[in-house]
């Protein structure tokens, strides 16, 4: 293996006294986790590119992954890589950016109120999106209206002239603001006017097929990927990409060849015939039921089985939460309700209420004791899988797949 000799090594002063090869260069700071942050400030500065922001409560990795798969196709960028989109991981990416870069495509995820905005004072943002304002991180921002003042973070952080598309057809869009700023707002949707009009969406094999209307024009789209949900979120890359002067035929083949990120509505075949749908990598009440509306498209014919668990972090909302996921699935009824963890049982229980066969609801606390029950499940069933981070539910897909 060839050895590679570091050229620089950036420690603690605390750590001073550690001895390195004699062409090493040693700087020693006080804060490295501060240095980190001037270092990508000033390469930020040395590389001057376009800085694209995309945030919401649902959709927002799925958005940034549709929209790198039409701009890397023209030029070189830098984008959020996995879950790693809050304002720590930023210097990361900054630091990556050299002079063959022309786009700094971010992703902003937040924990808190102020996160997006820290992000925004630095990269200052030329062109963004909010996909929808949901209930995703309720219980530690204290409420919706604080979802709200999170989201406008992003427009409030942007660039004088900058461009932001917002969602038509969510509520709590519309109470983002642009009138005190110098920026841009323009609207995807479907069943509202938008500018980027999305119709006639229906199923394919391989994911959704729907027309685009733009300027009075209309536009045939294909994505490899499934639910009215990854539609919209196609309809918030389809604008971004527009403002940025790429042709419709530029963002077409893009997103006909955009990757899913991972755990989101992966298909994977399990054993006995069934099809795994996995979609573990996070859970909120929008994005849950949004993963049930593919459940029952896809299955068809076959045994629905919906495997569902704790949603984290929806403080005050927790009991409304869960209960709109019962109702959903008490008019939407699948053969099989499973839910697994400690709150999850919540949603068996509001679903039950409003009519759902309480003999097709059944609860467990653990993975286990699921997977017992899994292991049984007829032949050809169809099987989604949603729950938080911390419930690691692709474990479950790992062991029912096949082979």
């Amino acid at each position: 293996m060839k050895q590679v000799r570091p050229l620089a090594v950036v420690i603690p002063s605390r750590y001073r006294h550690l001895s390195f090869p004699a062409e090493t260069a040693v700087i020693q700071v006080s804060d490295p986790y501060r240095s980190f942050w001037r270092l990508g400030l000033w390469n930020f500065r040395q590389y001057p590119v376009k800085t694209v922001a995309i945030t919401g409560s649902a959709g927002k990795s799925t958005t940034t992954s549709m929209v790198a798969s039409v701009l890397k196709r023209r030029y070189p960028i830098v984008k959020t890589e996995g879950n790693l989109n809050t304002a720590s991981f930023l210097p990361t990416y900054l630091c990556r950016l050299s002079s063959k870069h022309r786009v700094l495509l971010l992703e902003m995820g937040m924990k808190s109120l102020g996160n997006i905005a820290k992000q925004c004072r630095v990269v200052r943002p030329q062109v963004g999106a909010v996909t929808n304002v949901g209930e995703a991180h309720y219980g530690s921002v204290g409420g919706a209206h604080n979802i709200v003042k999170a989201k406008q973070e992003l427009i409030d952080g942007m660039r004088d002239g900058g461009v932001v598309w917002l969602n038509a057809d969510n509520d709590r869009s519309r109470k983002l603001r642009t009138e005190h700023v110098n920026v841009s707002r323009y609207w995807f949707g479907i069943d509202q006017p938008a500018h980027v009009q999305g119709s006639h969406i229906r199923y394919t094999s391989r994911g959704m097929s729907f027309h685009v209307h733009v300027n009075g024009r209309t536009y045939s789209f294909t994505i490899p990927a499934f639910g009215k949900h990854n539609v919209y979120n196609a309809l918030a890359a389809i604008g971004i990409c527009y403002a940025m002067g790429f042709s419709m035929a530029e963002i077409q083949k893009g997103l006909s060849m955009f990757k899913q990120p991972h755990m989101r509505l992966q298909l994977v075949k399990g054993v006995r015939g069934t099809l795994l749908i996995n979609d573990a990598w996070n859970a909120n009440p929008t994005s849950m039921i949004a993963g049930l509306n593919v459940l029952n498209a896809l299955s068809g014919n076959r045994k629905s089985i919906a495997v569902l668990g704790d949603m984290k972090e929806l403080g005050s909302y927790t009991q409304q939460a869960y209960n709109r996921v019962g109702d959903y699935i008490a008019r939407h009824p699948v053969d099989q309700l499973v839910t697994v963890g400690r709150y999850a049982n919540l949603i068996a229980r509001r679903a039950v209420s409003k009519g759902f066969n309480p003999q097709k609801a059944v609860s467990f606390r653990t993975r286990e004791a699921a997977l017992r029950h899994l292991l049984r499940a007829p032949s050809g069933s169809v099987i989604y899988f949603k729950a938080s981070r911390s419930l690691h539910f692709e474990k479950l897909v790992k062991q029912l797949k096949a082979g």
